[in-house]
C-alpha cells in the first residue's frame, strides 16, 4: 500500500487541478482525476449501470440520470448484459441531447467463448441502444481465469477485433473488466506489456479486498506503474459491507477514493443516494496512514470470501 506521503506524490500528478472537475457552467462541480494516459479528466464519480436498469422505467432511470448529471457527475456506465441491453435503451434515451456532455463507456460479455464476431455484434447492438455512433470507452467484460485471458487475447480473438472496431473510429478507449480472480487481470497486463494496449482496467476495490484475493495489492500497483487508468467497482463488496454492518459507505467511499484511482463507479438507485455520494466526493480527504490501518484492523477478523460473492463462482458479470 501507498503511505500518505507517496500518496500525496501520486495525487499532485494523477488529480486534476484543483481538484475540482471541468463541468458546464452553472452545474455543480465533482473533484476529477486523470484516466491514466489517455489525456481524459473525469469526476472522481460515476454512476454505475446496472443499478440503473433496476430503476424501474425508462422514466424513472431517466430521473436517476438528470440527478447524477446535475450533481456534476459525467461517466455513465452500463454493458451489453445489463437487463439484456435495458440499461443500455434506458440510458441512451435519458442521455439524449447532451450526448457530447458525458463519457459514455459500455462492455461486451461473452464468456466463456469470447468470439470476435460477438464483440462486433455486441457493440453493433450497444451504440443503436445508447442512439450513438462512438462509445467513450468500451470494454472486455468480467475476465475470469488467465485461460479466459488467453482466449480473449489470442490472435483472432475477441480484444484483436475491439482493436480494430477501435481503429475504425467506434471507440475512443478499451479497456478490460475482472472481478474473480487477480490472475486473470495481471494476465490481461501481461498482454498490454506484450502491445496489446488497453486504456482502463476495471477491478473491485474495498476494505475487505485488501485481505482476500485482493485487487489491490496484486494488480493496483501494476496499472499505477504503467499509469493505466483505474476505475474501481464494488466499492461496498456489492453491498455486503453495509448490510453487514462492517464498514460504512463513509468509509468505503473513503477508502476507495484514497487509492490511486481514476474514478469509482458506484451503483445507486434514487436521486437521493445520488446527492450523498456526490457530497461525500466533494468533501473527501485522503485517509492518513494511521486511519487507513486502523480499518483494515478493525474488519480483518470479519474477513470472509462470501462476503464477495463475485471472487468466488459464476457470475453474469454484473456491475462490472
Amino acid at each position: 500500500m501507498m503511505n500518505r506521503a507517496e500518496f500525496l506524490q501520486w495525487a499532485a500528478a494523477f488529480v486534476g487541478a484543483g481538484t475540482a472537475g471541468s463541468v458546464n457552467a452553472g452545474a455543480a462541480t465533482l473533484p476529477s482525476r486523470r484516466l491514466g494516459r489517455t489525456g481524459v479528466t473525469l469526476p472522481m464519480l460515476g454512476l454505475g449501470g446496472y443499478h440503473l436498469g433496476q430503476s424501474g422505467s425508462e422514466a424513472a432511470a431517466r430521473t436517476l440520470v438528470d440527478a447524477a448529471f446535475d450533481e456534476g457527475i459525467r461517466f455513465f456506465d452500463t454493458a451489453e448484459s445489463y437487463q439484456n441491453g435495458t440499461s443500455e435503451q434506458w440510458l441512451g434515451a435519458a442521455l439524449a441531447g447532451r450526448r457530447d456532455q458525458v463519457f459514455v463507456m459500455s462492455k461486451s460479455f461473452d464468456f466463456p467463448r469470447r468470439r470476435p464476431e460477438m464483440a462486433e455484434r455486441h457493440l453493433a447492438g450497444t451504440l443503436k441502444r445508447l442512439r450513438t455512433d462512438k462509445l467513450d470507452l468500451w470494454q472486455l467484460h468480467s475476465v475470469r481465469t488467465v485461460a479466459d485471458v488467453d482466449l480473449a487475447f489470442a490472435p483472432g480473438g475477441a480484444f484483436e477485433m475491439m482493436l480494430e472496431l477501435k481503429a475504425k473510429g467506434a471507440a475512443r478507449f478499451l479497456g478490460v473488466t475482472g472481478h474473480q480472480q487477480p490472475e486473470a487481470n495481471l494476465r490481461a497486463i501481461h498482454y498490454w506489456d506484450q502491445g496489446l494496449k488497453f486504456d482502463v482496467m476495471q477491478m473491485p476495490l474495498n476494505p475487505i479486498d485488501y485481505h482476500q484475493q485482493s485487487f489491490q495489492r496484486y494488480v493496483l500497483p501494476e496499472l499505477v506503474r504503467r499509469d493505466i487508468g483505474v476505475i474501481a467497482m464494488k466499492t461496498s463488496a456489492d453491498g455486503a459491507l453495509l448490510r453487514e454492518k462492517i464498514c460504512s459507505i463513509d468509509e468505503c467511499l473513503r477508502y476507495a477514493w484514497s487509492l490511486p484511482i481514476s474514478l469509482a463507479v458506484v451503483g445507486m438507485l434514487s436521486p437521493v443516494q445520488v446527492r450523498e455520494n456526490a457530497a461525500r466526493a466533494r468533501s473527501f480527504s485522503a485517509y492518513s496512514d494511521a486511519e487507513r490501518r486502523a480499518l483494515l484492523s478493525r474488519i480483518a477478523p470479519r474477513a470472509a470470501l462470501s462476503l464477495e460473492w463475485y471472487k468466488s463462482g459464476p457470475s453474469d458479470g454484473r456491475g462490472g
